[in-house]
């Protein structure tokens, strides 16, 4: 044991001259770089094929040429929306978001379905519907005080779309169907031209063509 204990002793006092040193610090460094890009590699990887890779900045390019206008295009209505409703003092609270994701969630357990697997197969999270959810209700605050269906006009739609509805269903068992979907679509009609007019009204600078 004492022998071992001078051995280390003598070990340590050994002085690497400054080649040495360095070659050691280069190695080290390498390791550390190496050890960063294999367990983070999915930052910088997207797939290999046969060892051939395939980066995540090729996949976003890509991605850009497929949907980037478009992507960007939605974004940019976000924020207008959101910038108005600002200024509107038209706030969205949490509890109103909640609310809405539980309709969601009754309706599609109703179809023997789930909320969370649908939103994992289609890459969303319910984060990501919350925001979607948070803009539509914006819209239904600032347009939607505004719509209103007449009797009329409900009647008029059950009378023309009685077999798609079917034959042995009376007016007054939809009529609530019939009337949201109505004011649905002449809120999308008003606000395709409200969202037209913020855009014509913005300061909207590109600095990516796709």
């Amino acid at each position: 044991m004492i022998k071992f204990d001078k051995k280390i002793k003598a070990f340590s006092k050994i002085k690497f001259d400054e080649r040495t040193k360095k070659v050691l610090i280069v190695i080290l460094s390498l390791l550390v770089v190496f050890g960063f890009l294999f367990n983070f590699k999915h930052l910088f990887l997207a797939a290999l094929v046969n060892n051939s890779p395939i980066t995540r900045f090729a996949l976003d390019r890509e991605l850009e040429k497929q949907s980037g206008q478009q992507t960007l295009d939605n974004l940019i209505s976000q924020s207008l929306i959101i910038q108005e409703a600002k200024r509107l003092g038209i706030k969205v609270e949490q509890a109103d978001i909640d609310e809405e994701i539980k309709k969601i969630e009754t309706q599609l357990a109703s179809q023997g379905s789930d909320l969370d697997e649908l939103l994992q197969a289609q890459g969303q999270s319910r984060k990501s519907i919350g925001e979607q959810i948070k803009i539509q209700l914006i819209i239904e605050k600032v347009l939607g005080k505004d719509i209103a269906v007449s009797e009329e006009e409900i009647s008029n739609y059950f009378e023309e779309n009685k077999e798609l509805i079917g034959e042995d269903v009376t007016l007054e068992e939809v009529k609530g169907d019939i009337e949201e979907q109505l004011k649905q679509e002449k809120l999308s009609e008003k606000f395709s031209s409200w969202l037209e007019e913020l855009k014509q009204k913005a300061k909207i600078h590109y600095f990516l063509n796709f």
